[in-house]
């Protein structure tokens, strides 16, 4: 994959969870708000924590950090994959956005 490929791959996950956060804020009534700030995307919730997302562009790999854990993501045929325990981003999303808003998020 190329640089400019990536940072595509990027803009599209980005915007993914842009909009699944609006979603659940207006549906959940739930206070959660998508912020970038240059590449990076910040998810803050009401308790104040965040879960952090950001390309790491030499390695093409997105990494997402927590007050739970740090995961590091490659591009494979299946998706968006875990280095350590093979998961998809957006389970692995799904799973710490549930655990800081301290409820079930739909998909």
């Amino acid at each position: 994959m190329t640089e400019t490929e990536f940072l595509d791959e990027v803009q599209r996950i980005w915007q993914t969870i842009e909009s699944t956060v609006d979603r659940w804020a207006e549906t959940l009534s739930i206070d959660i708000e998508a912020i970038r700030n240059g590449s990076v995307l910040e998810v803050e919730f009401e308790n104040g924590r965040k879960i952090i997302i950001n390309p790491q562009t030499p390695l093409q790999q997105v990494w997402l950090a927590s007050v739970h854990g740090a995961f590091h993501f490659t591009r494979q045929t299946q998706g968006w994959i875990d280095t350590r325990s093979t998961k998809d981003f957006w389970q692995i999303f799904s799973e710490q956005a549930a655990l800081e808003a301290g409820m079930a998020l739909p998909g």
